[in-house]
C-alpha cells in the first residue's frame, strides 16, 4: 500500500460515511477547523476508527497537526504502519 492508496481511501472514507462533498475534497483540504468542510470532534473519532480498523494504526491521542488533511492523515499512517 502506498500513499495516494492511502489518501484515496482516506477521501473515500470521509465522503461516504461523513457526507462530505468529494469534488469540495481536495488532499490538502483543511478538514476542521474555518473550512467549509467543516467536520466535529464526533467526526475525527469516526476517521480514528476507520484508520484503526483498516490500517492497524492507532491515532489516539496523537498531536492536531496530524488531523489538518488527508494529506497529513496519510503521511502519519504510512510513517507509523507496522
Amino acid at each position: 500500500m502506498n500513499e495516494n492508496e492511502v489518501k484515496q481511501g482516506l477521501k473515500d472514507f470521509i465522503c461516504e460515511n461523513l457526507g462530505v462533498d468529494a469534488d469540495a475534497l481536495q488532499f490538502s483540504t483543511p478538514l476542521f477547523e474555518g473550512t467549509e468542510i467543516g467536520l466535529d470532534s464526533i467526526d475525527s473519532i469516526e476517521i480514528i476508527s476507520y484508520i484503526d480498523d483498516t490500517y492497524q494504526v492507532s491515532m489516539t491521542g496523537v498531536a492536531k497537526e496530524n488531523f489538518r488533511s488527508i494529506d497529513t492523515i496519510a503521511a502519519y499512517i504510512i510513517a507509523n504502519k507496522k
